[in-house]
């Protein structure tokens, strides 16, 4: 005798399927990979460890949000390094110095809020020679610096441990162990670096958790350079949209520069870089440039200009893309190289 074998038919509810699926989508498409991080100027900091080298380059994109806090950067502390990367609350202006001398350098106009920045600062222990950028241009040089005191601890949005603190968000930290030139500050702040470069010691990129969201558990900032140098959130509440990871940095996660100064004509006296260019050429020699001028390919001379120094920059932005001619006159030499203008 057979039995009857009853079929129960699969009742789907193809509403919940389709909702549930949106969701996860949803989900997995708009979750957004953190860029920047947030500190909210009460005691929120990274330490970063003994890293600070006798020369060096601190470098950062900044975003202030408020002026009424002490905004250290990059900076030390009173017993284990006296150096200072910052924005004193009296002034509003970019600011740096070692030991004491606090406002060694300084930019002659405040900081807006609430706008990006990228901000350096290079020191060269061997001519105690401190310099101060703001967005690739120098704005204060003293060549009378002691070098730092006390150790070489470096922390990022304090001076001392949750004291002096930074209010806003920070993005593309970087710190080498020389002072780096005008031309390869310029040449590669708009973008990320591949991966270990020559003489960086710590490089932290901030692409960590998820924007705004619950990342209770980041708490290690991923040194980039190949030194292991990560750093230690301190004080980060670590959920919400400030005192977190965040994704508004001014810049696009995977834009990778060139290796530093990689696209550069090296001659035997003098170096040109980058090439190609997008609105700034940099000269630097070993003998004096006396001038330099920039030809088209019709032979007409659209640029001059006198230098009589040993480093140069020449600005590009009124020519339109194009291949270029770029003659350099030193003392005792004559070159002419070609140049792509982006």
């Amino acid at each position: 005798m057979k039995r009857k074998v009853l079929l129960t038919p699969l009742k789907l509810n193809f509403q919940k399927i389709w909702l549930a699926s949106f969701f996860i989508i949803f989900q997995f498409g708009f979750s957004q990979q953190g860029s920047a991080l947030d500190f909210d100027g009460v005691n929120d900091y990274v330490n970063c460890g003994n890293i600070l080298p006798a020369s060096y380059t601190k470098e950062a994109w900044i975003y202030v949000k408020s002026l009424s806090t002490q905004n250290n950067i990059i900076s030390g502390g009173d017993s284990d390094a006296q150096h200072a990367f910052w924005i004193p609350n009296s002034s509003g202006k970019l600011t740096a110095g070692h030991n004491g001398a606090w406002f060694s350098v300084e930019d002659s106009v405040p900081l807006s809020i609430n706008t990006w920045y990228h901000v350096a600062v290079t020191y060269d222990a061997a001519t105690t020679t401190l310099k101060l950028y703001k967005n690739g241009e120098l704005v204060d040089t003293n060549t009378d610096v002691d070098p730092v005191d006390g150790g070489n601890m470096v922390r990022l949005g304090a001076f001392n441990n949750a004291a002096n603190s930074f209010t806003g968000t920070m993005d593309e930290v970087r710190i080498w162990n020389r002072a780096l030139s005008p031309g390869e500050i310029a040449s590669h702040m708009n973008c990320e670096l591949l991966g270990p470069e020559a003489g960086l010691i710590a490089y932290y990129k901030f692409n960590q958790g998820i924007a705004n969201a619950n990342n209770a558990s980041v708490t290690t900032l991923q040194d980039s350079s190949g030194n292991n140098y990560n750093g230690t959130l301190n004080g980060f509440a670590l959920n919400g949209t400030s005192s977190n990871w965040v994704g508004n940095s001014v810049i696009n996660t995977g834009t990778i520069c060139s290796t530093l100064n990689v696209s550069s004509v090296e001659k035997t006296k003098f170096k040109l870089f980058p090439n190609p260019a997008t609105n700034k050429l940099f000269l630097r020699s070993e003998q004096p440039i006396l001038h330099v001028e920039v030809i088209n390919f019709l032979g007409q001379t659209v640029i001059k200009q006198e230098i009589n120094s040993v480093e140069a920059e020449i600005n590009l932005s009124s020519l339109t893309p194009a291949s270029y001619w770029v003659k350099v006159k030193t003392k005792q030499d004559l070159e002419t190289i070609k140049v792509i203008k982006k």
